[in-house]
């Protein structure tokens, strides 16, 4: 607008001058030129430039000699910090020592000759002060009681040996009345019984039959032919005893003949101290009951030598 031309505008760093009086419109607007000032040729530049080179130098060779001066400074406290001795820190810090572990097992040397002691309890603090004499020294009766302890040994104690008392066994019998059965002791589980009126042994038990088990059972009764031995009558026959005929054993009803009574009688003797007996003949001394597979008979031999017997209760 027209107006506008002559309007006063402010700019950084002063006003803007008026525009040029008649000026055209359709120009574009310029401002302008400002007035010199008296008394100075040329406007005041508030920044100052080096233009000039020569301005420099001087500055960069205070530059160089202060970089020179800060390296050489460093270069002499590397060289003294390096000269200096390091100071002992044993003198300030004290660690304790290392304790090495204790090792229960005495050495090889020591074992050789070590005596097994009797270690005794500590005593306490009120048994030592008890112990004390109105001197303050101990007795010598105290101190004599006081074991060496010997770390990781245990306690032993030694007890004197007992009297081992040993019960007899008494020897194996044959009682006269009772019912029996004659086992073999080297055959176990077989027994002597009559079969067919004949002696033998065979394995009988409480499995066995009753008329098996009946067959070894037997009486015992006093010798009939005297002299303190024995006969042995069948249970399941009464009034049949074990003899020996023509060397076998057999069954057979009693008679009121000596030789009857004699061949019926059986003297036992212990063996085997008194765990076993055997039976000899009254008639003939030398011979004893003897096991010719199962069937029994008498045979001249030693005790030793015969078939042994051990009593058991009647099945």
């Amino acid at each position: 607008m027209p107006e506008d031309n002559t309007r006063n505008g402010l700019r950084v760093g002063g006003w803007i001058p008026p525009y040029s009086a008649g000026g055209d419109s359709t120009v574009p607007i310029r401002p302008t030129a400002q007035p010199a000032l008296s008394g100075r040729p040329h406007p005041r530049d508030h920044f100052t430039r080096v233009r000039n080179s020569s301005t420099m130098r001087p500055r960069l060779v205070l530059v160089a000699a202060l970089c020179l001066a800060c390296a050489a400074t460093a270069a002499v406290a590397v060289v003294l910090d390096a000269a200096r001795k390091p100071q002992p820190v044993a003198a300030e810090f004290t660690f304790p020592q290392t304790v090495p572990p204790f090792d229960p097992a005495p050495a090889a040397a020591e074992t050789s000759t070590d005596v097994p002691v009797s270690v005794q309890p500590s005593p306490s603090a009120t048994s030592l002060s008890a112990t004390l004499s109105p001197t303050g020294a101990a007795s010598s009766r105290s101190s004599s009681s006081l074991q060496p302890t010997t770390p990781g040994a245990t306690r032993t104690t030694t007890k004197a040996p007992q009297p081992t008392t040993t019960t007899a066994t008494p020897p194996v019998s044959l009682v006269v009345g009772s019912t029996t059965g004659l086992e073999a002791t080297d055959r176990p589980g077989e027994r002597v019984r009559h079969n067919d009126y004949r002696g033998r042994l065979d394995r009988i038990g409480s499995t066995s039959s009753d008329r098996e088990r009946a067959d070894s059972n037997f009486r015992v009764r006093s010798g009939l032919a005297g002299n303190g031995c024995v006969s042995f009558e069948s249970v399941n026959f009464p009034g049949y005893y074990l003899r020996h005929y023509n060397f076998e054993i057999r069954l057979a009803r009693i008679e009121r003949t000596q030789l009857f009574r004699e061949d019926a009688t059986f003297c036992p003797v212990t063996i085997r101290e008194g765990a076993a007996l055997v039976l000899r003949s009254t008639n003939y001394p030398g011979h004893h009951v003897v096991a010719d597979g199962d069937r029994l008979k008498i045979v001249e031999t030693s005790a030793a030598r015969a078939l042994a017997f051990t009593p058991r209760p009647a099945l």
